[in-house]
């Protein structure tokens, strides 16, 4: 992905840990809400591309994107399968086939486990999510859907002006 600029990239950060426009303004004193809502708007436009991009070239139809949210829910007709394209500052755009076993390996016994614990911890660290104790005691595969669900879920905190609340 040509990859977000430093403002991009903080102002995109800020705002999935829920932080408003006006409150990223106020915490980089050389930066305004406006110009903080046109980095934002930047990165999701760049996100956006970049997941439809992935989405192409594997030949998903797009069913839902959420470019704020750095998602986009497709489905792949070759293989009868959900796919979340998922963007991360950590590890790039992650995409994920909805699977309940690798090479008809279970978790734990799959040799991706490792992996697969990775690529959720560095989402939910990311975009600001938590799992319920019963969450976290579900085989990763089922997991995983309810990570990528909390996520397109997710309240977002928009556009909000300074004493708006």
């Amino acid at each position: 992905m040509g990859s977000l600029s430093k403002d991009e990239t903080t102002v995109w950060l800020d705002f999935q840990k829920g932080k408003t426009t006006s409150t990223i303004a106020q915490e980089h004193p050389a930066w305004t809400p406006a110009y903080v809502s046109r980095v934002l708007n930047r990165a999701r436009e760049k996100i956006a591309k970049n997941l439809k991009e992935h989405a192409n070239s594997h030949r998903l139809d797009i069913e839902t994107l959420l470019d704020y949210k750095g998602i986009l829910i497709g489905f792949d007709y070759q293989t009868s399968t959900q796919v979340y394209i998922v963007y991360t500052e950590k590890l790039g755009v992650i995409i994920w086939y909805k699977h309940e076993s690798y090479a008809g390996k279970l978790c734990p016994q799959c040799p991706k486990e490792k992996e697969c614990q990775e690529t959720l911890v560095a989402i939910i660290s990311e975009y600001n999510l938590s799992l319920r104790p019963d969450e976290k005691e579900q085989p990763l595969t089922q997991q995983a859907i309810t990570v990528f669900n909390k996520l397109a879920a997710k309240e977002s905190p928009r556009y909000k002006r300074s004493g708006g609340d």
